[in-house]
C-alpha cells in the first residue's frame, strides 16, 4: 500500500515537470514526515494500522502533494521548460558536431600516415569495407545513438511525445540526406575523405525510406517505454 502509494506520487511529480532529482528528494521528505506521523499517532496508542489510516489522512492526497511541489519553479526541470530546446534543437547540435569531430578525426589520422599510405597497396575490397564502416557510423549508428540517447531522456522526463518526435524526424532525415565517402586507396593518391548534403528527384524516395527506417528504431525504444509506463500506470 505504502510502496503503491509513494510510486503513484513519484510518477505523478514526473509527469507534473518536476525534475527527477527533486522528485527523489521530495518522495524522500514525505517518507520521512509519513513516518513521523506515523510514530506519533503509535505514541497516543494507536495500533500500528489506525496510525497507518490517520497518517495518510494528515499527509494529504497525492493531488495535493503533487501541486505543492510543482508550484515551485526552481524544483521544474530544465527539459519540461525548454522542451524544444533539450529535444530537438540540441540533439540536432550534438549530432553534428560529433559527426564533423570524427570527421575531421579521419582527415587528421589520413594526413598523419599520409607518407606511410604513399608506400602501400590496399585492395579495392578493402577500400570498398572502410567507406562502407564509415558510412554505417556515421550515416546509422551515431544519428540512432544521439536520437535513441534523448528518446530515451524523454521517457525518464515525462515529456510530451511530440518533441522527441520532432527531434528524432530531424535527425532522421538529416542523416538520409547526408552522404559520406572515405575512400583509402594507397599509392600516390591515398585517398579522400568528403562530406556532403543533397537531395534530388530520382533519391528521394531513397532517402525518404532511410529517414524512416531510423526514424522508427530510435522511436521504438520510446514507445516501448511508454507503453509499459501507460499500462503500469492504468493497472495502478
Amino acid at each position: 500500500m505504502v510502496d503503491q502509494r509513494f510510486n503513484e506520487l513519484r510518477e505523478a511529480l514526473l509527469r507534473a515537470g518536476v525534475a527527477p532529482r527533486s522528485v527523489r528528494r521530495a518522495v524522500l521528505e514525505i517518507d520521512s514526515h509519513f513516518q513521523q506521523l506515523i510514530d506519533e499517532e503509535c505514541g497516543r496508542g494507536s495500533s500500528d494500522h489506525d496510525a497507518r489510516i490517520e497518517a495518510y489522512k494528515r499527509l494529504g492526497t497525492n493531488q495535493m502533494l503533487v501541486q505543492r511541489y510543482a508550484a515551485r519553479p526552481e524544483l521544474r526541470a530544465w527539459s519540461r521548460r525548454r522542451p524544444g530546446i533539450c529535444f530537438v534543437l540540441l540533439p540536432l547540435i550534438t549530432y553534428l558536431l560529433i559527426s564533423g569531430a570524427i570527421l575531421m578525426s579521419v582527415v587528421g589520422l589520413a594526413h598523419e600516415f599520409e607518407p606511410y599510405l604513399h608506400r602501400v597497396h590496399i585492395a579495392p575490397h578493402v577500400t570498398y569495407r572502410i567507406d562502407l564502416a564509415a558510412r554505417i557510423v556515421l550515416l546509422w549508428l551515431f544519428p540512432w545513438f544521439v536520437a535513441a540517447a534523448f528518446a530515451v531522456l524523454a521517457y525518464r522526463r515525462r515529456v510530451a511525445l511530440r518533441w522527441p518526435l520532432i527531434g528524432i524526424i530531424v535527425i532522421s532525415v538529416l542523416a538520409s540526406l547526408t552522404n559520406v565517402d572515405v575512400t583509402l586507396t594507397g599509392g600516390p593518391t591515398p585517398g579522400q575523405v568528403g562530406a556532403g548534403i543533397g537531395i534530388s528527384a530520382q533519391s528521394l524516395p531513397e532517402h525518404m525510406t532511410r529517414a524512416a527506417i531510423l526514424a522508427l528504431s530510435a522511436l521504438a525504444p520510446l514507445w516501448l517505454g511508454m507503453r509499459r509506463l501507460r499500462r503500469n500506470y492504468n493497472v495502478n
